[in-house]
């Protein structure tokens, strides 16, 4: 995954981003806690480490998180503008063009 620097959102903030590593992933892991355990565990998963790559907002450093609560606390600061900057990193659309589907089909 190639994860740039840095976003802005919509309302103008800058999130600093840093790709999660092994060992990032390993502890977010230990953090979900009951979460892993149940049908969710994946989207939860997905979700926090999408959350967890952010070390800045505005400038002003984060630290990891290290609990579900301090998960839940740092996507309260990122807020719903944050998230919509950082989706279409962390879940990007296929870029299908109808004519890549023509020639599929003609195949």
């Amino acid at each position: 995954m190639n994860i740039p620097a840095e976003v802005k959102t919509a309302a103008g903030h800058t999130l600093g981003l840093k790709e999660i590593n092994p060992g990032d992933m390993l502890d977010l892991i230990e953090a979900a806690g009951s979460a892993m355990s149940s049908a969710s565990a994946g989207a939860w998963l997905g979700y926090a480490q999408m959350i967890c790559s952010v070390t800045s907002i505005d400038g002003v450093p984060v630290q990891m998180p290290m609990t579900k609560d301090e998960v839940r606390h740092l996507a309260t600061e990122i807020g719903n503008d944050g998230v919509a900057a950082l989706s279409p990193i962390f879940y990007p659309k296929a870029d299908t063009k109808a004519s890549d589907v023509t020639e599929t089909a003609k195949n």
